[in-house]
């Protein structure tokens, strides 16, 4: 195998399809490679950090199978119906003339302990892996890296799937899930360093015709995050050439919620992982 000191790691989100990101590791880490670099986005940015703290990946692994999230985050397993409670309660919201910033969000309370947990309570300063999550500022729709700071808060900022959890204060600015601006953050990991760049994919294909007016919206949403990622890659591969392997776990068929469903994914990220080391 080629000296891989300048591997970097670009870990895309996809909710619970981002588990496969953990069997990646898994299999690279097994097989002797560790990279050098890691760029996260969204649960690309939850495995990024957990490995970028020297997890170890198969505790990790054992702890989010044993937790049932589903339960602790309080949410139905598709997001259109998440998106649909959560409608009800920002008509609610408004009725009582409250805005968002002036309530908790209990999940995200939740989301930021178990990323406490997860991270170790480090700073992305302390790290010896350099690491980057991925997040969208809410006011001006940019796409902010973020590389400083206490390592749970960054992570949950690129994490906070709209509708799911609320924004999260970071820098005098509100972020959101990092997927709305990039979600498979090949440039953000090789702007740290990395000369090759392995980049997990965990992207979803475009399902059956939408039935509800919520599900219609959501495939606007589907759409265009579909489109913004081939023109990302297209780009990542005309400044990497073939210095680029991207892998395309199969968790097609896991849905954006279904938590439970870690094994399956952790597999289909170890299966991709173990064709690919033959051409890293």
């Amino acid at each position: 195998m080629r000296d891989l000191k300048g591997l970097g790691l670009a870990l895309g989100g996809g909710g619970a399809r981002g588990f496969a990101h953990f069997g990646v590791l898994l299999e690279l880490l097994e097989a002797g490679v560790e990279p050098a670099y890691v760029a996260g986005t969204s649960m690309g940015a939850v495995a990024g950090a957990a490995y970028a703290v020297g997890q170890e990946i198969p505790k990790v692994v054992r702890l989010l199978a044993h937790l049932d999230l589903t339960k602790i985050f309080g949410v139905p397993e598709t997001y259109d119906r998440v998106l649909t409670q959560t409608l009800a309660e920002s008509l609610w919201e408004r009725l009582r003339g409250r805005a968002w910033w002036e309530e908790g969000s209990p999940r995200l309370s939740r989301l930021l302990e178990l990323l406490r947990l997860l991270s170790k309570g480090r700073w992305f300063e302390d790290l010896e892996v350099p690491f980057v999550a991925v997040a969208a500022d809410l006011a001006t729709g940019e796409e902010v890296r973020i590389d400083e700071g206490a390592l749970h808060l960054g992570v949950a900022a690129s994490a906070a799937v709209p509708g799911l959890f609320g924004p999260v204060r970071w820098r005098k600015r509100y972020l959101v899930d990092g997927g709305l601006v990039n979600n498979l953050p090949v440039d953000a990991v090789a702007d740290l360093g990395a000369r090759t760049v392995l980049a997990v994919d965990v992207s979803a294909p475009l399902g059956p015709l939408p039935r509800t007016l919520v599900g219609v919206a959501l495939r606007g949403y589907e759409i265009t995050a579909g489109e913004l990622l081939r023109v990302k890659l297209a780009a990542a591969r005309a400044r990497l050439g073939p210095r680029l392997l991207v892998l395309h776990p199969d968790v097609d068929s896991i849905g954006l919620l279904e938590f439970g469903r870690i094994e399956e994914a952790v597999e289909a990220g170890r299966e991709s992982a173990r064709a690919a080391l033959s051409r890293l």
